[in-house]
């Protein structure tokens, strides 16, 4: 419930989008020094994070055994928990929090965080929305498609747990010049020009500019010229075919003039 009413509030954000992907994988948490691997499959986007969120559901009787690291596709890795209460939380022993269960959504900008969390007399101990041990927004402008992993780490062999459901919430936002900043933020910085205030950098709705003037012209039509028949590394390659002929040599003519 909690991920379906988070998407309803970004889904209201102009041109951003939220989307979740849940993961599958092995559910008994291996007791001692192991790990169980979740796995989700994001599908090819043109688009980029703009913030993440991890939902979490594992059945464990002392959470502070447990770790938690999350692993772009990319290979960007984000430690969201690590044994909470660890080495000394206030709690009885040197064992970390001893509570029960995890069932909270992995957050930046939630008011507590998940490590320092441990409220004994409430089940799940962690719940509600927690901040990550490491933030989230290491995450931020890339392109979410591709494997995501979360590991699961029980770092103790006298309790045993389970994992009930790994989820990732992701905001994105276009990238149309893929610098990895959104489209939204480069305009309102003024990185980028919106003469037409259709929220697209003007930049990407004037692709004839070969040389990044703003404006097309007859040196763009030029460049086309100079580049005829190139296959490789061709900076006049528009229609990005690989190959610079006449169909470059259209857009020039169809964009003519001043880039809006």
């Amino acid at each position: 419930m909690i991920r379906f009413l988070l998407i309803a509030a970004l889904a209201s954000t102009q041109y951003v989008q939220a989307q979740t992907h849940c993961g599958t994988g092995a559910s008994s948490i291996p007791d001692g020094s192991s790990s169980t691997v979740w796995f989700i499959d994001v599908p090819s986007t043109d688009q980029i994070i703009t913030d993440i969120k991890v939902l979490t559901q594992i059945a464990h009787p002392w959470i502070g055994d447990l770790s938690m690291r999350l692993t772009a596709p990319n290979g960007t890795s984000v430690l969201l928990l690590d044994r909470p209460g660890m080495p000394d939380g206030g709690w009885v022993g040197p064992w970390g929090c001893g509570g029960n269960d995890i069932a909270c959504l992995f957050d930046d900008s939630a008011p507590s965080a998940a490590e320092s969390t441990c409220a004994l007399d409430v089940v799940p101990v962690l719940n509600g929305n927690l901040a990550p041990l490491e933030s989230l927004a290491a995450l931020n402008g890339q392109v979410p498609s591709g494997r995501w992993i979360l590991e699961v780490s029980d770092h103790s062999f006298i309790d045993a747990g389970a994992v009930e459901e790994l989820c990732l919430t992701f905001s994105t936002a276009p990238d149309c010049n893929q610098n990895g900043i959104a489209d939204s933020i480069d305009i309102g910085t003024g990185q980028s020009n919106d003469f037409d205030e259709d929220g697209i950098p003007d930049e990407c709705q004037c692709t004839g500019d070969t040389n990044g003037d703003l404006i097309v012209d007859v040196s763009d039509v030029l460049r086309v010229l100079e580049e005829w028949g190139c296959t490789s590394d061709c900076t006049a390659d528009i229609t990005g075919d690989s190959i610079v002929n006449v169909s470059d040599l259209l857009v020039v003519i169809d964009q003519w003039g001043v880039c809006l």
